[in-house]
C-alpha cells in the first residue's frame, strides 16, 4: 500500500527527473541554433589575463561561503583551527556546487569532519541543519530588492509572470526566518537570562548574501569577458531569478534549470544567444569544476578512508559512534565513494579539456620557438591519445587499482607535457598539474591490484573510445571546413591529413599503453594464500582441529590460506576471477571472522570475488554479515553409530546382505598406511577399471592419488581367491567421535550389494573402535529446487548443477543413503549478492569437474 511517507519519497526523486526533462526539452528548441564547436573555440581564446581574473573571482566566490562556518563554530564554540574551518567549508561546497542533493552532501561532510571537536553530535547537527538552510536568507534579500525595484527583472517576468509568485515566497523566508529565530532564541534563554544556543540569524543572512553577491559577480565577469556590458542591477536580478529556479527544481547544482533561466533572461533583454551560452559555460568552469579540484585536493587529506576512521576512534567520539552509530556509517560510505566517484569524474572531464584542445586549432603564439610541424603534428596526436585514455580510465580508477592509478598519473603527465610542446592552452598551464597533485595526493587510497570487469564495462569503454574518436574528427573536420580561411594566419588548423593521423595514431598508442601497464602489473601480481603443503597441514589439523572438508587439503589441488595469528585456515582454488573455497575454514571458531576478513581484502585487492562452498548451517550468520545470499546445495547423511544396528525387521535387507558377505566368503579388512607399492597398484588397478572413460573429479571430491591416501587407513574387501575387489580409503573428520569416507570404488565383476557390503562393515568397524558419527557424505541437491514455490535461480542452478555428472545419480544417492536412516544436515553455497547464482554455479562445476594434478 502506497503510504504518504512513501508517496513524498517517490516525488522527491520524480520531481528533480521531471524538471530535468522539461529543461532538456525546453533547451532543445532555445540552443537549436547554437554551434557547441564554435563555443569551445571562443572559450579556448579567451585573454590569459581575463582567464586568471576569472579563476581567481571563481575561487574567492566559494571561499566567501566560508562564512557560513565561521558562524557555526562561533555559536557553537567550536576549537577547531580556521585553516580546517576553511578547508571543510571549501570541500563542502565545492562538492555541493558539483553534487548538489539539496545540501545533503555539504551536510555530511561538515558532520564527519566537524564531530571529532565535539562531544555533542546532536548540537552539532543541529547547527549544521540551521546553517544550510540559510542558503536561502541571500537569496531572499535579493528577492525583496527586486520587489523595491533595486534590481530589475522585468525582461524574465514580462514573459512569465508566474515568476512573481515565485520571488514573493522565496522574499517571505527572511522575515519567517527572523520571528523562528526570535521563538527559538527566546525559549533557549535559562534563569539566569543567558541563552543555550541562539540562533546566529543575522550572521546567516551576512554569509548567505556574501555567498549570492559573489556568485553574480562571477556571472557579471563572465558576460564581461564575452563582450557583453549589461548594466549590473539587471544581469543581478536575471541571476538572481536564475538561481531561485536552480535551487527549487532540485536539480543536482541546479544544472540546467539555472542556466536556461539565465539564458532566457539575457536573451530578453537583446544579448546573443551565443555569447550568453559561452558566459554561462565559463562561469560553470571557473564557479563549478576548478572549485571542485580544489576541494578535491583539500579532500585528499581531509576526507581519506583512513582519517574517517581515525575520526571515529577518537575517544571523544565514542558517546557518539554510540549513539548515531548507523548514520555516520552510512555517511562514511556515502562521503567516500562520493570523494572516488568524483575524482573519476574529474580524471574523465581532464579528458575532455584535452580532447577539446586537440581539436581546436592552435594559436601560434603559444607554440615554443623552432618546433618542426612534423613534431607538432605528432605532439598534437599524442595529446589525442592521451585524452582518449583520460576518458576511458574512470572506470578502473574508481575501483582504485594501482595500475590505473600509475596509467592516470602517466596520462596526465604526458597530456600536460604534449599540450605544452604543441601549442600553450587552459588544459596545460593549469587544470591538469592540479590534477595531477590530487591524484599523488591520494596515491595510498589506491590499494588494489587488479579489478574485474564486465562484459556490459568492457563494451561501454569501446563505445567511449570509438565515440569520443568520432567527435574529435567531427570538430576538427569542421574546423578545417568552415574557419580554416578566418584562421590560418594566426591559427594552425588542422587538415584532413593530419587529422587521419591523430585518429591512426590513437588508435595504435591507446590500446598499446593498455596492454603495456596490464603486463607489467600482472607479472607483480602475487598469488594470494600459499602452496599446498602437507606437513604443515598435519601440523595444524593437529593443533588447531578441522571439519568434514579440511582432510581435502591432502590433495594438494587446493591453495592455504592462514589467519595472521596462524588459528584458522581457508583451502580454495581458482577459476576465472572467483574464488572458490572449500567449506568453513579450518581451526579456532574464534578466529573465523579474522580469517574471512583478511581473505576477503586479499581478494578484493586483486579484483576477485570469492565464494564458499558447502559451509553449514551454523556458519551462515558469519557470511552474511560479510554481505553473502545462500544457496542450498543438498544435504550430507550423518549416521548415529550409537543406535545403528542390523537388529529388527526393518534391517531385514542389511542383516541378508551382511549374511551373504559373509556366507560367500568375502573378508572385510582395514590397512594403515605406510602402504606398499604393490598394494596401491592393485588399488589403482581397481580404480581405472571403475572410472572407465570417466575423468577424475576434483576439489570437493577426492582423486586417486598415493600422497593423497596414505595421510588415512583404507578399508577393503577380498573375495575367496585373497584378491580385493573393493576399497574405500577413510576419511578424518578432525572432529571426536567422527568419520567418514571419500573414495569407493569397485570391480566390474564384483557381486551386487557391494557397496552396501562395504558401509556395514565400515559401521561396525568404526562402532568397535568407539566412533559416534559416521558421516555418508553429501547428496547433492537434494530436496532443492523441487517445491512449486522454489525460486527461479534455484531451479536453473540445480538444472546446471545435475548436469555435472557426478560418479551416481543425485536421487540415486539419497536413496541409496537413506536405507540408513541418517539425520540430513543443509550444505549451503555462499555467494555475493551482486553476481548471478547461474554463472557462480557453472563456474563451481567446472572447478569441480577439472582433471586434477598435484602440485609438487
Amino acid at each position: 500500500m502506497l503510504t504518504k511517507k512513501n508517496a513524498l519519497s517517490i516525488l522527491k526523486v520524480l520531481f528533480p527527473i521531471a524538471v530535468l526533462l522539461l529543461v532538456i526539452y525546453q533547451s532543445k528548441k532555445e540552443l537549436t541554433d547554437l554551434s557547441f564547436k564554435r563555443t569551445l573555440y571562443i572559450i579556448n581564446g579567451i585573454e590569459r589575463y581575463d582567464l586568471f581574473i576569472l579563476v581567481l573571482l571563481g575561487l574567492l566566490a566559494v571561499s566567501a561561503m566560508s562564512f557560513y562556518d565561521f558562524v557555526l563554530k562561533r555559536t557553537l564554540r567550536l576549537n577547531i583551527p580556521n585553516w580546517k574551518v576553511f578547508r571543510v567549508s571549501f570541500i563542502a561546497n565545492s562538492f555541493n556546487n558539483v553534487l548538489g542533493f539539496g545540501g545533503l552532501a555539504g551536510v555530511g561532510l561538515r558532520t564527519m569532519l566537524y564531530k571529532e571537536h565535539t562531544s555533542d553530535v546532536k548540537r552539532l547537527v543541529a547547527g549544521i541543519a540551521w546553517l544550510t538552510s540559510s542558503a536561502l536568507l541571500g537569496l531572499s534579500v535579493f528577492s525583496i530588492l527586486t520587489f523595491a525595484r533595486v534590481l530589475p527583472v522585468g525582461e524574465i517576468t514580462g514573459e512569465k509572470p508566474w515568476l512573481w509568485a515565485v520571488i514573493a515566497g522565496v522574499a517571505l523566508i527572511v522575515p519567517v526566518a527572523l520571528i523562528a529565530a526570535w521563538i527559538n532564541n527566546k525559549k533557549a534563554r535559562t534563569e539566569d537570562g543567558e541563552a543555550k544556543l541562539r540562533h546566529p540569524i543575522f550572521s546567516y543572512i551576512g554569509a548567505s548574501f556574501a555567498e549570492w553577491f559573489a556568485a553574480a559577480v562571477v556571472m557579471y565577469y563572465s558576460l564581461h569577458v564575452m563582450g557583453i556590458h549589461a548594466d549590473v542591477r539587471h544581469v543581478f536580478g536575471v541571476f538572481a531569478i536564475a538561481a531561485i529556479g536552480g535551487i527549487i527544481s532540485l536539480v543536482p547544482g541546479g544544472f540546467g534549470s539555472f542556466d536556461l533561466l539565465f539564458l532566457l533572461g539575457m536573451q530578453n533583454m537583446g544579448f546573443p544567444q551565443e555569447a550568453v551560452v559561452t558566459s554561462i559555460v565559463i562561469y560553470r568552469i571557473v564557479y563549478s569544476f576548478i572549485p571542485f579540484v580544489f576541494g578535491l585536493f583539500f579532500a585528499a587529506g581531509d576526507l581519506t578512508e583512513n582519517t574517517l576512521k581515525r575520526l571515529e576512534s577518537n575517544p571523544k567520539m565514542a558517546p557518539a559512534v554510540e549513539t548515531t552509530n548507523v548514520l555516520l556509517v552510512l555517511q562514511r560510505g556515502i562521503l567516500i565513494r562520493v570523494l572516488y566517484g568524483s575524482l573519476s569524474l574529474l580524471v574523465f572531464v581532464s579528458g575532455v579539456v584535452v580532447l577539446a584542445s586537440v581539436a581546436l586549432p592552435i594559436d601560434r603564439e603559444t607554440v615554443i620557438p623552432h618546433i618542426p610541424r612534423p613534431a607538432l603534428l605528432a605532439f598534437n596526436a599524442l595529446s589525442l591519445s592521451a585524452a582518449l585514455i583520460l576518458l576511458i580510465l574512470p572506470i578502473e580508477l574508481y575501483k582504485r587499482t594501482k595500475r590505473s592509478y600509475s596509467m592516470a598519473v602517466a596520462a596526465l603527465v604526458g597530456g600536460f607535457v604534449f599540450s605544452f610542446l604543441k601549442g600553450m592552452n587552459i588544459s596545460a598551464i593549469f587544470i591538469l598539474p592540479v590534477v595531477i597533485v590530487v591524484l599523488v595526493l591520494l596515491k595510498r587510497q589506491f590499494i588494489r591490484e587488479q579489478a574485474s570487469y564486465t562484459l556490459g564495462q568492457m563494451i561501454f569503454a569501446a563505445a567511449l573510445f570509438i565515440i569520443a574518436l568520432f567527435n574529435y574528427n567531427l570538430i576538427a573536420g569542421f574546423i578545417w571546413d568552415k574557419m580554416n580561411r578566418l584562421l590560418r594566419h594566426d591559427y594552425f588548423v588542422h587538415n584532413n591529413s593530419h587529422i587521419t593521423y591523430a585518429t591512426m595514431t590513437a588508435i595504435i598508442v591507446v590500446p598499446l599503453f593498455f596492454l603495456l601497464f596490464t603486463v607489467f602489473y600482472h607479472k607483480r601480481l602475487k598469488p594470494i594464500g600459499e602452496e599446498a603443503d602437507p606437513e604443515r597441514l598435519k601440523t595444524f589439523l593437529a593443533e588447531q582441529g578441522g571439519n568434514a572438508l579440511s582432510h581435502l587439503g591432502f590433495l594438494g589441488d587446493k591453495r592455504f590460506y592462514f589467519s595472521s595469528d596462524g588459528k584458522a585456515l581457508l583451502l580454495f582454488g581458482q577459476i576465472s576471477r572467483r574464488l572458490v573455497v572449500l567449506g568453513d575454514p579450518s581451526g579456532q571458531k574464534d578466529s573465523f571472522p579474522l580469517v574471512i576478513e583478511e581473505f576477503l581484502n586479499e581478494a578484493h585487492k586483486q579484483g576477485l570475488s570469492v565464494m564458499f562452498y558447502q559451509i553449514e548451517r551454523e556458519d551462515m550468520a558469519l557470511y552474511h554479515d560479510f554481505g553473502y545470499n545462500f544457496f542450498k546445495l543438498g544435504e550430507e547423511a550423518l549416521v548415529d553409530m550409537e543406535a545403528f544396528t542390523l537388529s529388527g525387521k526393518k534391517k531385514a535387507g542389511l542383516r541378508a546382505i551382511n549374511n551373504k558377505f559373509d556366507r560367500e566368503g568375502y573378508t572385510f579388512h582395514v590397512g594403515e598406511p605406510p602402504f606398499s607399492s604393490e598394494f596401491m597398484a592393485k588399488l589403482k588397478d581397481i580404480s581405472d577399471e571403475w572410472l572407465g572413460p570417466k575423468k577424475e573429479k576434483g576439489f570437493s571430491l577426492g582423486f586417486f592419488d598415493r600422497d593423497y591416501l596414505e595421510q588415512a587407513p583404507i578399508a577393503y574387501v577380498k573375495d575367496t581367491e585373497g584378491e580385493i575387489i573393493a576399497f574405500a580409503n577413510l576419511m578424518p573428520m578432525y572432529q571426536e567421535g567422527e568419520i567418514s569416507v571419500d573414495l569407493m570404488r569397485y570391480r566390474k565383476n564384483a557381486p551386487n550389494g557391494i557397496m552396501d557390503a562395504l558401509f556395514i562393515r565400515l559401521f561396525l568397524w568404526a562402532q568397535e573402535k568407539g566412533y559416534t558419527t559416521f558421516n555418508m557424505g553429501m547428496a547433492p541437491l537434494s530436496n532443492v529446487g523441487t517445491a512449486f514455490t522454489s525460486f527461479w535461480s534455484e531451479r536453473i542452478a540445480a538444472v546446471i548443477f545435475n548436469n555435472v555428472r557426478y560418479m551416481y545419480s543425485f536421487s540415486g544417492l539419497r536413496a541409496f543413503k537413506e536405507k540408513y536412516k541418517p539425520e540430513w544436515r543443509g550444505k549451503y553455497l555462499a555467494y555475493r549478492k551482486n553476481r548471478s547464482l547461474s554463472v557462480t554455479m557453472f563456474l563451481v562445476t567446472r572447478l569441480i569437474g577439472k582433471t586434477k594434478k598435484r602440485r609438487r
